[in-house]
């Protein structure tokens, strides 16, 4: 049986429960403290981050690789389609979601989740990195077009997008896309999972 490692706060390990539950995947979760890790979680994350997905012998610790594993494994090529230009329009979503829009949007997000100093302007640097996200977004439907993983990574990295003093206006395609991924029965199945 697969096993997530795993916590209700995680917006990471909330993209992967999203896809386990779009995917029907039953799963053990284990609940992994992200204030004070414990010492043994260590020797399952070699960064004591989470999510961590194992199934068998297979470690996975990077979010965004555990939803193309799950759905290769699944041979779900709607979700993560085999054709090699939709598959970059999927990976190049995912990984500008890590690389561009993840450290803009965690500057934000610290402080209202961690009661840490608000940094001097966030704004500036969110609003950027929206703004690049958003001419990504498919002009109509889902991030890509059609339901995909990168919508599991969008809405699970996004979750608290909305508690943010910000206006979205400007973003039409992403707040369509993340109305319709937020939508899903999956979604709220993931999301009662962590308030559960």
């Amino acid at each position: 049986m697969l096993k997530l490692y795993d916590n209700a706060e995680s917006t990471n390990a909330l993209k992967v429960r999203f896809l386990l539950a779009e995917l029907r995947l039953e799963y053990e979760k284990v609940d992994v403290p992200l204030d004070a890790k414990p010492g043994w979680y260590g020797d399952v994350h070699p960064f004591s981050l989470v999510p961590t997905l194992v199934d068998g012998d297979l470690v996975v610790t990077e979010s965004n690789t555990a939803l193309r594993y799950l759905a290769d494994r699944e041979s779900r090529t709607d979700l993560y389609p085999r054709d090699p230009a939709r598959r970059a329009r999927v990976d190049t979503l995912m990984d500008s979601l890590s690389l561009q829009v993840r450290p803009a949007l965690w500057a934000a997000e610290e402080p209202i989740q961690y009661g840490t100093p608000e940094p001097d302007d966030w704004r500036t640097p969110l609003h950027e990195a929206l703004a690049g996200f958003e001419r990504l977004i498919a002009d109509d439907g889902y991030a890509a077009g059609d339901f995909s993983i990168a919508d599991c990574a969008i809405a699970g990295r996004m979750w608290h997008l909305h508690e943010l003093p910000i206006d979205l206006a400007p973003y039409p395609r992403l707040t369509r896309a993340l109305a319709l991924a937020s939508a899903r029965p999956a979604y709220a199945a993931a999301v009662g999972t962590a308030r559960a």
